[in-house]
């Protein structure tokens, strides 16, 4: 199952064992990467936690990992919101082969913008297929213009959760005021986020839209 995972913590908390536990929080991170468990790692751009996404068995994994973390003992908050697979963009479930080093590629733009959308789909009635055909349209053109960095749904159906790199918040304010689905919406956050100074390919946009199966 794929579960973003939310923490919150204060790096300035980690007094004199800061460099020693955020070095072994990056190794248990590599450690997954390679077990093809993991999907994507963000700093909150307000410096205060992570968000990562994980592929694990079950719940139950995803809490036994969440309590493997080295940093653990300094969360303060933990939420864990189960997803799949987005339909249309099956890529950005996908656990990248390699790790792509700190300063082996110029750093990406870092303005990056997680979007927790909450949709109601009947709100669409007759053109419910319509217009989620032109959501997923209007994020192939963002695809092509290097804007989206990743997409997935709920677990439950109730919404997405989509990555983009936009200039500002009020680039995002308008980019979803003109995504077909808008008058279906019925909550959405943003969450201002930075690239991961030890993951940086997370940051980066996707290059190509790999076709889901037919």
């Amino acid at each position: 199952m794929l579960a973003l995972i939310d923490v919150t913590f204060n790096f300035t908390t980690l007094g004199d064992k800061a460099q020693q536990l955020v070095r072994a929080e990056w190794d248990e991170e590599e450690r997954l990467l390679a077990k093809g468990q993991f999907i994507g790692i963000w700093r909150k751009a307000n410096g205060m936690g992570t968000m990562f996404i994980v592929d694990l068995p079950n719940n139950e994994a995803v809490g036994n990992q969440v309590r493997a973390m080295p940093l653990y003992p300094y969360f303060t908050n933990v939420v864990v919101t189960p997803l799949i697979s987005h339909p249309n963009f099956p890529q950005f479930a996908r656990a990248p082969k390699t790790h792509e080093k700190p300063d082996s590629k110029p750093k990406p733009d870092s303005n990056l913008f997680l979007c927790d959308v909450r949709i109601e789909y009947l709100r669409a009635g007759d053109r419910f297929k319509e217009l989620v055909q032109a959501e997923w349209r209007e994020s192939e053109t963002m695809l092509a213009k290097y804007q989206l960095v990743g997409i997935w749904r709920r677990a439950n159906a109730l919404g997405t959760f989509v990555l983009w790199n936009l200039p500002d918040a009020d680039a995002v304010a308008a980019t979803l005021r003109g995504m077909p689905l808008y008058p279906c919406f019925t909550k959405v956050d943003v969450i201002p986020l930075a690239m991961h100074p030890n993951f940086p390919q997370f940051a980066r946009p996707a290059e190509t839209h790999e076709k889901p199966a037919a």
